[in-house]
C-alpha cells in the first residue's frame, strides 16, 4: 500500500499528520532502533551514537545503532523510510542523505519531500581547508595561485559529499581548476593527504581536528559562517573574500513518512533533552559539532533550504554519480 503524503510536504505547509495510532500513547514500549547510513567512525556515527544513548534515558527503552553505509547514505535511508511508519525505526539525517542526493542521484530510491518525517536538527559542523605536509601551500592565496597551473588536487570522502561540493564550490566561486580525487570515507583521503599523494581536503573539523593540533596538516581555513571555537585563528572562507562560500555539515533525525505526531513529538522531545545534557553539548563541541535542537518543522525548512542550495551547485557544476 502506498505511503500518505505526510512528513514534511505536510509539515511545511504546517498541516496536521493523520489520526494517531493505536499504542501512540504508551510510546516507546521496546528498543527503538536507528539506522545510521554511513560506516562506524565518523562524524555522523559519532553523533549518532551519543545522543542515542543520552536520549535512550528519557525515553527509558535502548536505542540501537544500525550502521548501513552505501551510496551515498542512500542504502540506509532506504531501508529506514521503507520501515513501520510506528517510531521503532528512525534514521540518521544528513547534508548528503537528506539534502545533495536527491539532485545527485536520478533516482536514489525516496522521495526526499514525501518519504520522509523530520524529528529534530541535532547540530552541525564546519569543514576545514587543510593542505598536506610538503606541498607548500600555507594560505588559500598560495593554493589558488597554484592551481592557475591546473596541477593541484582535492580530495573527498565520496562524490556528493560536503567536501566534494567544498572543492566544487571554490573552483567555481575562485574559476580555477582543481582534480577531484575521491574516496570511501574521510580516513583514506587523509591517509593520501599525509602521504603526498593529494595536495588539498576540505574535512570535516570533527576527523581532520586532532591531524591540525597535532601539526600533521597545515590549515587554511574553514568554512563556517563564523570562526571555529577550536581554531580562532583560522580565518572562513567568507574573510577571505569569497562571500557565500558556508558549508557547515549538519545532522538530524528523520523517521518513515505515516509516523504518528504523537511519536514524533515524544522523540522529538527526548533528543532536545539530550542536546542540553552538559556533557553531550561537551563532547559535541569538542569535537566541531554545535547543538541545535528545536522543532520538526524546523528541521524541514532546513532540509529545503539546503537542497535548494546545492541543487543549484549540482547542476551548474555538472555534478553526477558517474
Amino acid at each position: 500500500m502506498k505511503k500518505p503524503l505526510t512528513g514534511m510536504a505536510l509539515i511545511l505547509a504546517g498541516a496536521l499528520l493523520g489520526p494517531v495510532k493505536a499504542g501512540a500513547e504508551t510510546f516507546p514500549a521496546q528498543p527503538i532502533r536507528m539506522i545510521v547510513p554511513v560506516p562506524p567512525g565518523g562524524s555522523g556515527d559519532l553523533v549518532s551514537r551519543l545522543v542515542a544513548s543520552a536520549a535512550a534515558k528519557d525515553l527509558q527503552q535502548p536505542i540501537v545503532i544500525d550502521n548501513r553505509p552505501g551510496a551515498t547514505g542512500n542504502i540506509g535511508t532506504v531501508a529506514a523510510v521503507n520501515s513501520p511508519a510506528d517510531g521503532y525505526t528512525i534514521f540518521l539525517c544528513s547534508i548528503g542523505n537528506c539534502s545533495v542526493n536527491s539532485s545527485l542521484y536520478a533516482n536514489p530510491g525516496f522521495d526526499l519531500f514525501k518519504d520522509i518525517a523530520p524529528v529534530i536538527l541535532l547540530g552541525s559542523s564546519i569543514n576545514a581547508l587543510v593542505a598536506g605536509p610538503d606541498t607548500g601551500i600555507d594560505s588559500v592565496e598560495v593554493l589558488l595561485e597554484k592551481a592557475k597551473s591546473g596541477n593541484v588536487s582535492y580530495g573527498s570522502s565520496g562524490i556528493g559529499a560536503s567536501n566534494h561540493l567544498a572543492g566544487e564550490l571554490l573552483k567555481k566561486m575562485a574559476q580555477v581548476s582543481l582534480l577531484h580525487v575521491p574516496y570511501k570515507g574521510s580516513g583514506p583521503a587523509i591517509t593520501d593527504l599525509l602521504g603526498g599523494r593529494i595536495d588539498v581536503f576540505f574535512d570535516n573539523e570533527p576527523s581532520i581536528l586532532p591531524f591540525i593540533k597535532s601539526e600533521k596538516v597545515r590549515v587554511l581555513a574553514v568554512t563556517g559562517k563564523t570562526r571555529s571555537a577550536n581554531l580562532p585563528d583560522v580565518r572562513t572562507m567568507e574573510e577571505i573574500g569569497y562571500k557565500g562560500f558556508v558549508i557547515e555539515p549538519w545532522f538530524a533525525i528523520g523517521a518513515p513518512a505515516g509516523t504518528p505526531e504523537p511519536v514524533i513529538n515524544r522523540l522529538n522531545a527526548a533528543f532536545n533533552k539530550a542536546l542540553k545534557d552538559p556533557s553531550v553539548i561537551k563532547t559535541l563541541s569538542q569535537s566541531g559539532i554545535r547543538a541545535i535542537g528545536g522543532a520538526p518543522s524546523v528541521l524541514a525548512g532546513h532540509i529545503k533550504s539546503e537542497h535548494d542550495k546545492w541543487a543549484e551547485l549540482i547542476r551548474t557544476q555538472h555534478i553526477t554519480t558517474e
